[in-house]
């Protein structure tokens, strides 16, 4: 049994074997990570205002990732779901 199995792994293709196994073994990140990854990519290319500081942000809009804040007040507000962070 173990013989026609390895037969049969040699004769896959390693290309799609690779694919296949990506799909299946490693799935895509959850939506939110996806957006956040999104966010971030369209981020590296705006100006950065002055003040702006990388937090992590607690919110799970933002998955708990490290996001530009901008100063708001006392405190800092994230760029990516609005939520305030420090003094009030």
């Amino acid at each position: 049994m173990i013989t026609a199995l390895a037969a049969g792994l040699a004769a896959f293709p390693g290309v799609l074997f690779a694919a296949l196994v990506d799909r299946v073994l490693r799935p895509a990140p959850a939506a939110p990570v996806r957006a956040a990854h999104a966010r971030a990519t369209a981020a590296r290319f705006e100006e950065v205002p002055p003040g702006t500081r990388w937090l992590v942000c607690d919110t799970t809009a933002c998955a708990h990732l490290t996001t530009r804040h901008v100063p708001d007040g006392d405190g800092y507000r994230c760029t990516g779901c609005g939520a305030l962070k420090g003094a009030q």
